[in-house]
Formats: structure tokens, sequence, C-alpha cells
């Protein structure tokens, strides 16, 4: 396991899905406990995405949103962002 592995792992790791098997979770694990790096990156990462569900929910312009989504297209193949 190395460490852009890992990265580009890192939100399936910490999300709450459940689709890692455990033993690849386990490798992931191991690594992060004993990456001088990686093991504080991943703990920063995991403390903002708990503090920002904290955050209350705010509405965006409407025509700020409609920006937003059709910039975002492209990055969802095509899908309709948010909907």
């Amino acid at each position: 396991m190395t460490c852009a592995e890992l990265m580009n792992a890192l939100v399936d790791y910490l999300s709450d899905s459940g689709e890692l098997v455990v033993e690849v979770r386990e490798t992931y694990r191991l690594h992060i406990d004993g990456c001088p790096k990686c093991g504080p990156y991943v703990a920063s990462y995991s403390h903002t995405i708990k503090v920002s569900r904290l955050l209350p929910r705010c509405a965006l312009p409407p025509a700020f949103e409609a920006r937003l989504r059709k910039a975002l297209e492209p990055e969802l193949g095509g899908e309709k962002a948010g909907g």
C-alpha cells in the first residue's frame, strides 16, 4: 500500500457505506497507523468531514446555484448535479 493508493481510496475508506471489504479496510488502517504523513492527514480529513456535517445548511442564491450546477455537469458525466 502506497500513500498515493490510500489517497485515491480515502473517500471510500472514510464513507459509512460499508462497501470496502474487511481485508482492504485493514490494509488501509495498517498503512495509516504506520505512516507519519498519512496518519495525521487522514485524521485531519476525517475531522473536517465531521465538523462540516455539523454546519447548518444554507441556500445559495438561485443564479449562483444554476451556474454551479452547470459547471458540475461535466464532472458528473453529464448527470444533472443535485438531482
